[in-house]
């Protein structure tokens, strides 16, 4: 079974060889590496990119790992028209941890005395970042109360040789167990894995109840249970897998300027809970690798945590509206515009399906409702629809004063107003759009992919 990001990635090149480059050039470790990264993503697929030589790294650098869809679908098992349901599935078959023996991400193991972060090959990603900053960090911590583990993300700024300034603005589990912990007069306790398979970190992404480990969603995307360990510093069970995994302390009543850092809205933003991480000890792998995933508005960043949002935003809607079809956040919105697709019975569907979401997702600011006819993955058909079935003052309005993600740079105090436009069909409608009868459409399609391969590999 494969259940470690370097025998993920070396067979996933076995099987799609154009879908990994491997840049065997020597490359600055500051900015051009996000450039690749973001240049790439300017095709349809975008690749992993592995950089085998880095200026200042002992190890290769692996970025882009989940900037395609189809990529996503393929480590989840499935096809990127089916992810919804197949998500849905998956998260009603949760696979607890299992312990074991074998520890290879504890192969080599630093204690705290001679821990030197400076040996990582931290970056910066963008001009106005305050500095090297760790971006693919799962942390893994507990509930002070209950023992209940939780994995998260966090941004992590390098601070020294053993320190980190990081930020839980995301307001989720993680900040939450540190809050509780810290009014109990101690830090708490964490551990960062940076390298895994991709089902542990897809699953580290999810928004699930308190009550619920993300190890046991990973443990469903992968198959079987995700392998765990004691640490060898703090009370918390790692992967036996990861590539690197850094122990230690968010420290209590401490807090230091963090920031300013590229955030997912593509701006750079000094908001930060400001708290420190003491590494108190590294464990790692032999010949590890280390994995980015780069920041900003890029799709590497957006798609992490996409699949889930949409799935669960999906599953919720259906249950109170059964003719909802199909959702999508567009990269072009970061996380704050959603396109849907319903089957509309009453006039009124389009518009409770907009308020429904916007009382399940602060995050959404703009949502788009469209006929079923439009598909919500085609951004241009969501446009199409804008453009030919909506008039302003009768099928959009405006919703002030709602909660909203403090990162929205245009927000103010934590508010927004949000937008509504019902881009479905209007009672009486009579146009039909072009079509080409499908067995000829399917021939068409079929021939413009043959000339696609042939060219390619021409």
């Amino acid at each position: 079974m494969i259940d470690n990001l370097q025998d993920f990635l070396q067979n996933y090149e076995q099987m799609f060889p154009h879908d990994v480059w491997r840049i065997r050039e020597r490359i600055p470790r500051d900015f051009v590496i996000t450039g690749m990264v973001l240049e790439a993503e300017r095709q349809e697929d975008s690749p992993v990119l592995i950089f085998e030589d880095v200026e200042g790294s002992s190890m290769p650098i692996v970025s882009g790992l989940f900037s395609s869809r189809k990529r996503i679908a393929h480590i989840l098992g499935t096809t990127p028209e089916q992810m919804h349901e197949h998500w849905i599935r998956l998260s009603n078959c949760l696979v607890p941890p299992i312990k074991v023996q074998e520890q290879i991400s504890q192969e080599v193991v630093i204690p705290r005395p001679q821990v030197d972060l400076n040996r990582i090959p931290l970056m910066r990603h963008f001009k106005q970042d305050a500095g090297p900053y760790l971006t693919s960090g799962v942390v893994v911590s507990r509930d002070p109360d209950t023992g209940i583990g939780n994995l998260s993300y966090v941004r992590m700024q390098l601070k020294g040789p053993n320190r980190f300034g990081i930020s839980m603005h995301s307001r989720g589990h993680q900040w939450d167990n540190f809050r509780r912990a810290e009014l109990k007069g101690r830090g708490l306790e964490v551990a960062v894995i940076v390298g895994a398979h991709p089902a542990l970190l897809i699953g580290a992404a999810c928004r699930l109840p308190a009550d619920v480990d993300e190890y046991d969603i990973a443990g469903a995307i992968l198959g079987q249970p995700i392998e765990v360990v004691p640490a060898k510093s703090v009370d918390l069970l790692v992967p036996a897998k990861a590539e690197i995994i850094l122990e230690g302390i968010i420290e209590a009543n401490v807090r230091e300027p963090e920031g300013p850092f590229g955030e997912y809205t593509g701006y750079t933003t000094g908001r930060s809970t400001q708290n420190i991480f003491t590494v108190t000890a590294i464990t790692h792998r032999r010949n590890p690798l280390f994995l980015d995933i780069c920041p900003g508005a890029a799709r590497d960043h957006l798609f992490l945590s996409r699949v889930q949002r949409e799935a669960e935003a999906l599953q919720r809607l259906r249950q109170a509206l059964p003719n909802v079809v199909a959702i999508h956040y567009p990269v072009s919105g970061t996380h704050f515009h959603c396109y849907l697709s319903i089957k509309k019975q009453q006039p009124g569907d389009a518009r409770q399906a907009a308020l429904l979401l916007l009382g399940i997702d602060k995050y959404a600011k703009l949502v788009v409702v469209v006929d079923d006819d439009i598909d919500v993955m085609n951004e241009a058909e969501v446009l199409w629809a804008i453009a030919t079935r909506v008039q302003p003052h009768e099928n959009a309005f405006v919703l002030d004063g709602l909660n909203c993600n403090i990162l929205d740079p245009s927000s103010k105090e934590g508010l927004s107003s949000k937008l509504v436009i019902d881009a479905t069909k209007p009672p009486g409608w009579d146009f039909e759009r072009c079509s080409i009868p499908e067995q000829e459409r399917i021939m068409a399609i079929n021939l413009v992919r043959k000339l696609r391969n042939f060219t390619r590999e021409g």
